[in-house]
């Protein structure tokens, strides 16, 4: 039965429903047919106008449901994201990662599809593809890769290995936060995002440091800042206030290499991840001044962490960490004249901007002490202080729930990577006889 009213749809009822339902054309956009969910006909007639005028605005505004394209959602995302992190700049890092990964891979391979044609297994074929991207497939002849950095274009060697599934993972998290958004303006509904089975890469030891190791590249760096004055003969240790003149340049390597020497320290002392230290303002740190003017052996500081989630995370440092605040403190204050804000980050370059990576400064100093690998051959990162910091706790006898708590992560995660370090006391009960 169907039941014609003047405007430009039709109502009608289904031989398998008591509801009435509208279907009308948009051009370009093709035939819509709507459930109104009524057997009312004069409240159907008022439900199919307001649905008609929402599809035809929706088609001006290229926003018809399931008919927007992956690329121009992709971009929308990413714009939204980039000017959120201009007010919030912990959020700048994946902003910038959420684009590069959506210009490099993803909009290439999904290009123009509706985001209605995404389903799981497009999104397992693009999985296929991703994996092989720099072995099998588009990168695989490329020599070099460019990306930009504060305007300026750079480059770096394209490493032609397949991607992880860690790294799969992680990207996965980009390519559903453009569902998300597509669902926030409209065009799909929060059920309709495909639901991508991402199975957990097998868990292995991640690369930690001995203390022997630990010693060796402390002692390094202490070196190379030393190595850096003028005389060459200056104590490492000497507080940055005590500084004397010297040229510039020889200045600016001495405070940079300071820096580093105290976020390896800081992050040995409290288990932080990179992001959580490089997120690290003045103000993050409770106490930081009223602790500052009491004895060194009744020092006492908490931290705020801002890392993993919005909302920052307490944790309590090993006591001996305050020293390298106060190092970074007073080095601050000879590189710029002035003592940091509150609002400032704690580790800044000669410039006076927030770091943002140690990477390559870290990696000449790990090549230069040979401890760049481990023993199997695993490359050690800046992560790898989170994980000598992890194992240390757990050889001195922290149970693993107090140090999940300190660490901001799991008992689980904990008992995954670090199940094989036993503390000593256990070792002795478990080496002892059977008697």
């Amino acid at each position: 039965m169907n039941v014609q009213t003047k405007a430009p749809y039709v109502l009608f009822l289904r031989k398998d429903s008591p509801y009435y339902w509208v279907r009308f054309s948009i051009p370009g956009q093709g035939q819509k047919r709507i459930g109104l969910k009524t057997d009312d006909p004069d409240e159907a007639a008022k439900l199919a106008e307001r649905q008609y005028q929402r599809a035809v605005w929706s088609a001006e505004e290229g926003l018809l449901h399931g008919k927007t394209s992956f690329d121009k959602l992709a971009r929308e995302y990413v714009a939204s994201a980039e000017k959120a992190a201009k007010a919030a700049p912990k959020q700048h890092s994946k902003a910038v990662a959420d684009r590069a990964v959506l210009d490099r891979y993803m909009i290439p391979f999904f290009g123009k599809s509706t985001i209605t044609s995404i389903n799981v297994p497009k999104l397992n074929q693009y999985m296929d593809w991703r994996r092989t991207y720099w072995t099998e497939g588009p990168g695989k002849d490329l020599l070099v890769i460019d990306y930009e950095r504060n305007g300026k274009k750079l480059y770096r060697p394209a490493r032609h290995i397949e991607a992880t599934q860690s790294t799969l993972r992680r990207e996965a998290v980009t390519l559903r936060a453009v569902f998300k958004h597509a669902v926030r303006q409209g065009h799909i509904k929060d059920s309709d995002i495909p639901k991508l089975d991402m199975k957990a890469q097998q868990p292995n030891k991640r690369p930690s440091f001995t203390d022997a190791e630990i010693e060796k590249l402390l002692k390094l760096a202490e070196k190379r800042i030393a190595e850096a004055s003028a005389n060459g003969k200056r104590n490492a240790k000497l507080p940055p206030h005590l500084w004397q003149e010297e040229p510039e340049f020889e200045h600016r390597i001495k405070y940079e290499r300071l820096v580093l020497y105290s976020f390896i320290n800081i992050a040995l002392a409290t288990g932080m991840r990179p992001t959580e230290l490089h997120n690290l303002d003045w103000g993050h740190i409770i106490g930081f001044k009223e602790e500052r003017k009491k004895p060194i052996a009744k020092q006492r500081i908490r931290i705020a962490a801002y890392g993993k989630g919005r909302k920052p995370q307490e944790l309590v440092p090993n006591i001996g960490v305050f020293s390298n605040f106060i190092n970074l403190w007073d080095a601050f204050v000879t590189m710029h004249e002035r003592e940091p804000r509150m609002d400032e980050p704690v580790f800044v370059n000669a410039s006076g901007e927030r770091a943002k990576s140690f990477k390559k400064s870290l990696n000449a100093l790990l090549d230069a002490a040979k401890l760049k690998t481990d023993a199997f051959g695993r490359a050690r990162s800046a992560y790898s202080f989170r994980h000598t910091y992890a194992t240390r706790q757990l050889r001195k006898g922290t149970d693993v729930y107090t140090l999940a708590i300190n660490m901001r992560t799991s008992v689980k995660m904990i008992e995954m990577y670090y199940s094989d370090v036993v503390p000593d006391d256990v070792a002795k009960r478990l080496e002892g006889s059977w008697e």
